[in-house]
């Protein structure tokens, strides 16, 4: 009974299948490669490709490069070097539109990505082409007064806005490194439960603050010399000010504050302090973003893991039906006994049944048979 139930599953699924097939069967040989769905156009492939992902990374990545020798280096040959990279950043958007139609716009997996692939195109056809073309013809049309508009701040701010904007691929670059990209969701899922723990850390500070700034701001504590007064009034003057400098301070930052803590009421208010920020809600921040880091890792590697299995398994369902077309030479849309006896005689296609079913050679042997009793 155990070994019944997995092949009754299967001889369920190889039902389905053929079922399908003999709505879709065509005769003579199909140019498609054999595990792949028919109505996979050229494009589709090439967007559905490893290769060109790999591809497109490695352009991301020296593109990324490329924006901060810009930087560093002056040369006008960049200008072609980034319209090299435009053009391909084109020549993706337009495979990934083709393969996906209207698709791209609405797939809620990869909105988000879709949208900003199609921004950056956009602005880099902006900031690349369009801008100086439309800066030339007004140039060349009011001669020589408005060439000068070049320089004027309102076309150098825009183009420099623009140019900003190319950083978007550097997060671009994040998508296309697994690991690094699994690592930047684990921290956006950890900023969702850190608000509660910069909630609680805000209500420490102002709380502190507004100690300090009773006891040392309005001088209910002597501080001693006239300097040092001064100087602990122009940081704890007001809870404004408090809050910014105990903020200073929880960060390790207490130059501004050098030879102030003589006395022993401020060391201990000192002390305390830091108990409570630096050892208690730091402690709590870091275990808060660590858990949900790794709470955040092992749901994305899960997810992952799912979406392998269901193109695992729509890979084998396509394989199948591939090889129920083989088999079934007579285009009857049923594997008669003969047929069956033939595939066992040829190795490569049992080997591949069996490879593509999961099943070894006498498991699908039984589950023909079991096929075969309940068709008669």
């Amino acid at each position: 009974e155990s070994k019944r139930r997995p092949i009754q599953r299967a001889l369920d699924e190889l039902r389905g299948m053929k079922r399908e097939l003999m709505d879709k069967v065509q005769d003579g040989p199909s140019s498609t490669p054999p595990w792949e769905p028919e109505w996979l156009t050229p494009v589709d492939r090439l967007s559905r490709s490893s290769t060109f992902e790999a591809a497109m990374s490695c352009v991301i990545a020296v593109n990324a490069a490329v924006v901060g020798l810009e930087l560093d280096f002056d040369w006008t040959g960049w200008f072609f070097v980034e319209s090299g990279f435009l053009l391909v950043y084109v020549f993706e958007l337009f495979v990934r539109l083709r393969s996906h139609g209207v698709a791209f716009w609405c797939d809620k997996d990869t909105l988000l990505w879709n949208y900003l692939d199609a921004i950056i195109v956009a602005v880099g056809l902006v900031d690349l082409w369009i801008v100086p073309a439309a800066i030339r013809l007004q140039a060349e049309a009011h001669g020589t007064e408005a060439r000068s508009e070049q320089g004027k701040p309102d076309c150098l701010s825009l183009l420099r806005l623009l140019r900003m904007f190319r950083l978007l691929r550097l997060v671009k670059l994040i998508k296309t490194i697994k690991p690094l990209y699994r690592q930047v969701l684990g921290i956006s899922h950890s900023l969702m439960a850190m608000q509660w723990v910069m909630a609680l850390t805000m209500l420490a500070l102002y709380a502190w603050a507004i100690l300090w700034t009773t006891l040392m701001g309005h001088g209910m504590i002597d501080i001693g010399t006239t300097a040092e007064a001064e100087e602990v009034q122009s940081a704890f003057g007001t809870v404004q000010r408090s809050m910014f400098s105990l903020f200073r301070l929880m960060n390790g930052d207490d130059a501004f504050l050098a030879g102030v803590f003589q006395s022993v009421e401020l060391q201990v208010l000192f002390a305390g302090f830091m108990v409570i920020s630096n050892w208690s809600i730091l402690a709590i921040l870091t275990s808060v973003v660590s858990n949900n880091m790794i709470e955040s890792s092992a749901r994305i590697l899960e997810e992952e893991a799912e979406a392998i299995g269901v193109d695992e398994g729509m890979r084998r369902t396509r394989r199948l039906k591939a090889l129920f077309k083989q088999i079934d030479i007579d285009r009857s849309g049923a594997i008669s006994q003969d047929e069956w006896l033939q595939l066992l005689k040829d190795e490569g296609l049992t080997h591949e049944l069996c490879d593509a079913s999961g099943l070894d050679r006498r498991s699908i042997h039984e589950l023909f048979a079991c096929l075969a009793a309940e068709r008669t």
